[in-house]
């Protein structure tokens, strides 16, 4: 987090300041702009003007609390003791050197729209108008400027993730194929296990678990095997493989998070290849309008780029069989606080800024498909997962190469 950046946000967007608040915890974002591990037992509140240094509001109790917070939002702490004094000094607090502020942002999202920065309560809300008589704007951009924006070591370890993650899909493949060949029964499990020994090897956090589902697990986007419930990975499936991982150096390490399908058999069946190429279209699709955009110093949200992949499906006719959003942020966590690509779960008008990541997913979900012309209704999932970085001058996939056909397994 850069101080100067917030600050420059703020004032780009006539915001006389951003209002940090916390409650024992409940509010994270606040706690990594402060950079306190725990939070004390009394409210708390931060101001980060548009211009001039931070200040603080704590309480009388709480000093020791506060000893160590992030340097750069290091500033003068004023002390409250009852409710009364908290909100005499609260509107104190947020002054400007022209009076009262008149917009204030805070983690609000109006009716919900983004949950992810929705995190003070509506009698904060309240509280802070009441007290101010400022208009509270939600503080979404300024998250991801505290917490999305990914220095240069976050990339390079995003980076090592993404080539750790390529390797462990072409092994769980290969791991695939060589029992096929071999006549013998593996699992959706024995392949996850794979994958997290893999990963292991390698010092790799994963999380959970990958995905490993064949058939109709695949059209439910979430299936997971266990060791107590998971199918068998037989000649003629399709098998989709979702995995994700980042390195152990440091806390601030990046995850890859990719998906990829593959077919138990020499030549994918007709209907499953249209599918994917459907699945793919939307996917491209996304990428080129944000290639397009970025490259041209457009801004482009997160909603538009949702828009442009769920088009392509929606006239292929496969609209309703795709019920997620098109991606979701990425970094240190496999779904962070930074843009979403979603017009369909939110709304999600964030900007893609320089230096945000996040996953581009489009899929395809049909429980019931006789996608092999058997006449058995064994279902198909197909989805195709990539991982983009903004830049300042366009876009970077950075898990490339493309998955541009179904990886045969026989």
């Amino acid at each position: 987090m850069i101080l100067h950046d917030i600050q420059a946000y703020l004032t780009d967007h006539q915001l006389d300041g951003w209002l940090l608040y916390d409650f024992r915890g409940t509010n994270p974002v606040a706690l990594h702009v402060a950079g306190l591990a725990s939070s004390g037992s009394r409210r708390w509140f931060l101001w980060i003007p548009a211009a001039g240094a931070p200040r603080w509001l704590i309480h009388a109790i709480e000093g020791s609390t506060f000893r160590n917070v992030r340097a750069d939002v290091a500033g003068a702490m004023d002390r409250y003791a009852g409710w009364r004094e908290l909100e005499t000094k609260l509107a104190a607090l947020v002054q400007t050197p022209h009076g009262s502020a008149q917009r204030i942002a805070m983690e609000y999202s109006p009716q919900n729209a983004i949950p992810y920065v929705s995190l003070i309560d509506a009698g904060t809300k309240e509280l802070v108008e009441r007290v101010t008589g400022a208009e509270i704007v939600s503080s979404a951009d300024l998250v991801q400027i505290a917490q999305a924006v990914l220095n240069e070591a976050q990339i390079a370890s995003h980076r090592h993730a993404v080539a750790v993650c390529l390797a462990a899909k072409d092994a769980a493949f290969d791991f695939i194929r060589a029992r096929l060949a071999a006549g013998e029964t593996t699992t959706e499990y024995a392949v996850q296990q794979f994958i997290v020994d893999f990963f292991v090897a390698r010092q790799m956090d994963y999380d959970h678990p990958a995905i490993v589902a064949v058939n109709a697990h695949a059209a439910d986007p979430h299936y997971a095997p266990t060791a107590e419930s998971h199918a068998p990975i037989r000649p003629g499936d399709m098998v989709l493989i979702d995995l994700w991982a980042r390195a152990t150096h440091t806390p601030h390490d990046c995850f890859a998070d990719l998906t990829w399908v593959g077919y138990c058999g020499a030549e994918p069946p007709a209907k499953a290849s249209e599918v994917f190429a459907v699945v793919a279209g939307g996917r491209d699709a996304a990428v080129h309008l944000m290639q397009e955009r970025l490259s041209s110093g457009v801004t482009v949200y997160g909603y538009e780029v949702d828009d442009a992949c769920r088009a392509v499906i929606a006239a292929a006719g496969y609209g309703d069989a795709f019920f997620h959003r098109t991606g979701h942020s990425l970094g240190v966590k496999v779904h962070y606080n930074g843009v979403n690509i979603d017009n369909y779960e939110t709304q999600d008008r964030r900007s893609l800024m320089p230096g945000v990541l996040f996953t581009i997913e489009p899929g395809v979900y049909l429980p019931t498909c006789d996608f092999d012309g058997s006449g058995r209704n064994l279902g198909l999932g197909i989805r195709s997962e990539i991982n983009c970085l903004a830049t300042a001058g366009g876009l970077d996939v950075t898990t490339l190469p493309l998955q541009t056909e179904i990886v045969t397994l026989m």
